[in-house]
């Protein structure tokens, strides 16, 4: 069974696309409207944002990132287990 904040950690990533999908949706909109419309017919705000986060939502790779964490967690905890050894001090 997976680790459990692993899980977690992808929902500020939806989050992130969500808040980046209305921000570009915008400007896809605008062109839309200004310049596609009348070749491809209406599309809607929300429907440019929903198509944008899901694209986005499908390319991100979730276990690349996972396991990015988990090689970073694991540096650290060997750097701090060298420190321990090696920082030894004595005493005279």
């Amino acid at each position: 069974m997976g680790n459990l904040k692993d899980i977690y950690f992808i929902f500020p990533v939806m989050l992130y696309y969500a808040l980046e999908a209305l921000i570009v949706g915008l400007f896809i909109a605008i062109l839309w409207k200004l310049v596609l419309e009348h070749l491809f017919g209406y599309l809607g705000y929300f429907q440019i944002v929903s198509i944008y986060w899901i694209i986005k939502m499908l390319m991100f790779n979730v276990f690349n990132l996972i396991n990015g964490l988990n090689s970073n967690n694991q540096i650290e905890e060997d750097n701090d287990y060298n420190n321990e050894q090696y920082n030894t001090t004595t005493e005279e």
